[in-house]
């Protein structure tokens, strides 16, 4: 309804694309063994030289350690949309994009989580954008897919390595109380100027990566993110 246009993905992504381009150091502790599923006999092709000595100075300026070209080739399963949107700021310099990709964490599976999950992602590249306006696309999803009602959506502070002010969403479920979303907040400079290559303080990319199971749950009122996967087929006619 707002214009985006489709960014495509692929199931294995490299390091680089899912960390060292969003400004993650390679001492992180997400990127341990623990926290994502790594192909060990693969290895992935790098982008263009420019761009890979842009993100390593950008971490050995910033970060103070000696960046390891080798680890940014290791290939994993996509732990989250944002890898879709770093290697799309280097074609880019202006719009509207959202991905949907099936992504995959080792999280202990409950009502709220699964280690296979859907997310869409999306960025809005531009100038003359602002915290609020990331805020308003947001409240949009809730509404639109969720369901949901203004007074049941609600913004928390967050941190991550790539945004900066970083926030997550909350939506009200009647059953399992407050759900987290997804986090979201705008790209960081430091992500933005390597990969882009311009240096415009004005330039901004807002972005966020939603948990669309999650929001399926409040659509569909559902008390547990394992119903969706259900083997049973009257269950999911019924509900969706």
């Amino acid at each position: 309804e707002i214009g985006f246009k489709e960014m495509i993905g692929s199931t294995l992504v490299s390091e680089f694309w899912n960390f060292d381009a969003l400004f993650q150091p390679q001492f992180h502790a997400a990127r341990d063994w623990s926290d994502t599923y790594r192909i060990k006999a693969l290895k992935a092709s790098l982008p263009p030289q420019k761009i890979v000595q842009a993100i390593k100075n950008i971490h050995e300026k910033k970060w103070k350690y000696k960046w390891n070209q080798e680890k940014a080739k290791q290939i994993i399963l996509i732990p989250q949309g944002t890898a879709i949107s770093s290697e799309t700021l280097t074609k880019e310099r202006e719009g509207k994009f959202f991905a949907i990709a099936r992504t995959y964490r080792p999280d202990v599976v409950d009502a709220k989580h699964l280690s296979e999950f859907n997310q869409v992602e999306g960025i809005v590249i531009g100038k003359e954008l602002n915290f609020t306006n990331l805020l308003h696309i947001l409240k949009m999803f809730a509404i639109k897919i969720a369901n949901a009602k203004p007074g049941e959506v609600r913004f928390r502070p967050s941190y991550f390595p790539f945004t900066e002010p970083s926030v997550e969403m909350d939506i009200k479920h009647e059953k399992l109380g407050w759900i987290e979303i997804g986090g979201a907040g705008i790209f960081r400079k430091e992500v933005t100027e390597p990969l882009t290559g311009i240096k415009d303080k004005d330039l901004r990319v807002l972005a966020w990566g939603l948990g669309i199971d999650r929001l399926a749950m409040l659509n569909l009122k559902i008390n547990d993110i394992r119903e969706l996967f259900s083997s049973d087929i009257k269950f999911l006619r019924q509900r969706m």
